[in-house]
C-alpha cells in the first residue's frame, strides 16, 4: 500500500528530471519549424514535415534512455531500492514519456499555427499518434526483452516492423508458388492478400492519411495493439533476470528473432530474381542464404561462433514449417490452377498483359479510387482500359483460357518488343474475383493451338463490346453525340507535317470501314491481345505506314483534348481515298 502511494509523487518527480530534456526539444522543434525556414524564405510545409520526423526521433531515443537502467547492473539495484516495483518504475517511464511526446505534438501544432499554414498537413497525426504511442511501449518491451541499449533500439525498429516482415515471408512463399503453379502471379497474390486480408494500410493506420475520417475501428485496433504490448511487457517483465544478460535477455526471443531475420536476405533474393534464374537454382541459393544468415545472427547474439544444439534444432524446425507452410499454399493453389468460371456465373471479365489494370480495376470497384464521383466507363476510358460485360464476349475469354492452359506458347514475328505476361481476370456475380497470370513462350512455327487462339482473340476484338470502348470515338454513340470531334492528318515522314485537318463527322464512315476490315481480317488476333498497349499494337501491325491520323475534341478555339492517333497504310483504303 505504502508503494502506490509514492507513485504519483515520483512520477511528478520524473516530469521534473525532464526539464533539461524539454528545453533541448524545443529549441529543436522550434529552431527547425520556425526560425529556418523564415531565414531561408522557403517552403515552410517541408519542415514541419522535419520536424515531425525529428520529433519521432527524439522520443525514440528518449524512450530508450529512460528504459536504460534494465541494461546496468547498478542503476538497476539503484531502481529496485526505490519504494516501487520495476513494473511500477516503467509505467512511470511510459507515462512521462506519453506527456513528452504529447508537448512535442503540442509545438508543432503551434508551429503550424505561427506561419498561417493549411491544417490538412496535421492530418498525418491521425497516423503518426498510433505510430508513437506503440513505440513507447515498443521501446520499453525491447529493453525489457534485451541486455543493452543499442539491442534495444533495434528490436524496438525490429518489432515495430514486424508485420513488414512477416509479409515479406509470404511474398516469398508467393513467389516460389508462382514458378511451381501456372496461371498465379506472386504479384497478383501479393496484392490480393494485402487488400483483402493481411490489411497493412489498417495495421499502420496509413488508410487515414488519405483523408479517410477517424471512426470506431481505428480507436479499436490502437486498443487491441496498445493493449497486447502491454500484456506482453507485464508477462515478461516478471520473468525477466535482472543481471547482465547479454544482448537478448530471453532465448525464444532471440530464436524468434534469428529465425524470421535469416528470412530475409533469401525472401528479398527469391523475389528480385524470380523472373531471371530458375527454381531450383533459386531455392538452393535461398536455403544457402538462410543458412548463413542463421548462423551469423545466432553467433553474434549468442557471442560465440560455435552454434548450440539448440540452436540448430530451432532453425531445423522452423525450416521445416516454413516448407510444410509453402508446401500446403502450392497444394491448395494447384487445385485451381486449371479452374474456368462458368460464364454466367460472371459479371465482369478482362483480358491483356497489363497486371496494373486489373489492379487498378479492383481499387476502383472497392471505392479506394481519389474520385469516387466518376462513372466507371468514363474512368475505363480516361485509364485506356477494356473490359467485358457481353456474355458472348466472356464465353470467348473462356475459351481462350482454355487454349492458354493447353498450351503456353504464342507465334509472333514482329520487330517490335513483347511482353510474355497474359492476363485474365472474371469478376463473379458473388462479389469474389478470380485472377490468371500466365507466362507465354514465344514460338518460330504457327501450330494449331496458336491458331485455336487467335479463333477466340479475334471474336473478342470484333465484338461491339470491344470496339465501343476501344474506338469509342467511333462507335459509342453516347460519347460521340454533341461532341466536336476532328482529325488532324500528318505525314510522319515529313517531322509530322499537317496535310490537313477535318471534322472526324466527315471520315468517320469510312475510317469505320476499314478498321471494321482490319480487325475482321487480322490473323493475329492474339498477339493483338497480348501487346502492351492496344493502341500502340494498331502501329505495329501496319506496314509502310506513312501518314498519321490524330483525333481530338476541340472544345473551344483555344483548347482541344487528345484522344487518340491510328497509323495508316494501304490497307485503310477507303480513309486514303477519302482524304485524296
Amino acid at each position: 500500500m505504502e508503494k502506490k502511494n509514492n507513485f504519483m509523487p515520483l512520477l511528478i518527480y520524473s516530469i521534473k528530471e525532464k526539464k533539461n530534456w524539454v528545453l533541448l526539444s524545443t529549441v529543436i522543434i522550434f529552431l527547425t519549424t520556425l526560425l529556418i525556414p523564415y531565414i531561408l524564405r522557403v517552403d515552410e510545409e517541408v519542415f514541419i514535415i522535419f520536424g515531425i520526423v525529428e520529433l519521432f526521433i527524439l522520443v525514440f531515443i528518449n524512450c530508450l534512455i529512460d528504459n536504460s537502467f534494465l541494461h546496468n547492473e547498478s542503476k538497476l539495484t539503484y531502481y529496485k531500492s526505490k519504494p516501487l516495483t520495476l513494473s511500477r518504475q516503467i509505467i512511470i517511464n511510459i507515462v512521462t514519456n506519453a506527456i513528452f511526446t504529447v508537448y512535442l505534438l503540442v509545438l508543432i501544432v503551434l508551429s503550424v499555427a505561427f506561419q498561417g499554414l493549411d491544417y490538412e498537413i496535421l492530418r498525418v497525426f491521425k497516423m503518426l499518434i498510433p505510430w508513437l504511442a506503440a513505440i513507447i511501449l515498443l521501446a520499453s518491451l525491447s529493453s525489457i526483452l534485451s541486455g543493452n541499449t543499442l539491442m534495444a533500439g533495434t528490436m524496438t525498429i525490429f518489432n515495430f516492423c514486424l508485420p513488414l516482415i512477416i509479409f515479406l515471408v509470404t511474398m516469398f512463399i508467393f513467389s516460389i508458388l508462382e514458378n511451381v503453379v501456372i496461371g498465379f502471379s506472386a504479384d497478383g497474390l501479393t496484392d490480393y492478400f494485402i487488400n483483402n486480408i493481411y490489411r497493412l494500410d489498417y495495421l499502420y493506420f496509413t488508410i487515414y492519411v488519405d483523408n479517410k475520417p477517424v471512426d470506431l475501428v481505428y480507436f479499436l485496433l490502437l486498443s487491441i495493439i496498445l493493449i497486447f504490448i502491454s500484456m506482453l511487457m507485464r508477462k515478461l517483465i516478471k520473468r525477466r533476470k535482472n543481471e547482465n544478460t547479454g544482448f537478448i535477455a530471453f532465448d525464444g526471443f532471440k530464436y524468434f528473432v534469428a529465425v524470421l531475420a535469416c528470412l530475409i536476405i533469401p525472401a528479398l533474393f527469391s523475389i528480385s530474381v524470380s523472373r531471371y534464374t530458375g527454381m531450383a537454382s533459386r531455392l538452393i541459393i535461398s536455403a544457402l542464404l538462410a543458412v548463413l544468415s542463421y548462423y551469423i545472427i545466432i553467433a553474434f547474439i549468442e557471442k560465440s561462433f560455435r552454434i548450440s544444439r539448440s540452436s540448430i534444432k530451432v532453425f531445423v524446425v522452423s525450416m521445416a514449417i516454413f516448407a510444410v507452410v509453402t508446401g500446403t499454399t502450392v497444394a491448395v493453389a494447384n487445385q485451381y490452377k486449371d479452374f474456368i468460371p462458368e460464364p454466367e456465373d460472371v459479371q465482369m471479365a478482362f483480358v491483356g498483359n497489363q497486371r496494373w489494370s486489373v489492379t487498378q480495376i479492383g481499387r476502383f470497384l472497392n471505392d479506394k479510387y481519389p474520385d469516387k464521383n466518376i462513372e466507371f466507363s468514363d474512368w475505363k476510358r480516361n485509364s485506356n482500359i477494356i473490359t467485358y460485360e457481353d456474355k458472348d464476349n466472356i464465353e470467348n475469354i473462356a475459351e481462350l483460357h482454355k487454349e492458354i492452359l493447353k498450351d503456353q506458347t504464342f507465334y509472333y514475328q514482329s520487330e517490335y518488343y513483347m511482353t510474355n505476361d497474359f492476363v485474365i481476370a472474371y469478376w463473379m456475380k458473388d462479389g469474389s474475383t478470380i485472377i490468371r497470370n500466365y507466362t507465354l513462350t514465344q514460338a518460330d512455327k504457327y501450330t494449331k493451338e496458336h491458331e485455336a487462339k487467335n479463333e477466340s482473340a479475334n471474336k473478342i476484338i470484333n465484338s461491339k463490346d470491344y470496339k465501343k470502348q476501344d474506338f469509342y470515338y467511333l462507335y459509342d454513340e453516347k460519347y460521340y453525340s454533341g461532341r466536336n470531334l476532328y482529325v488532324r492528318l500528318k505525314n510522319i515522314n515529313d517531322y509530322g507535317t499537317v496535310l490537313e485537318n477535318i471534322s472526324l463527322n466527315d471520315l468517320r464512315n469510312a475510317l469505320t470501314k476499314d478498321i471494321d476490315n482490319f480487325l475482321i481480317g487480322n490473323n493475329s488476333a492474339f498477339e493483338f491481345l497480348m501487346n502492351y498497349n492496344m493502341h500502340y499494337k494498331r502501329d505495329a501491325t501496319l506496314d509502310k505506314q506513312e501518314y498519321l491520323l490524330e483525333i481530338y475534341e476541340k472544345v473551344s478555339d483555344e483548347d482541344e483534348n487528345y484522344l487518340d492517333e491510328i497509323y495508316l497504310s494501304d490497307e485503310f483504303v477507303n480513309t486514303l481515298n477519302y482524304l485524296k
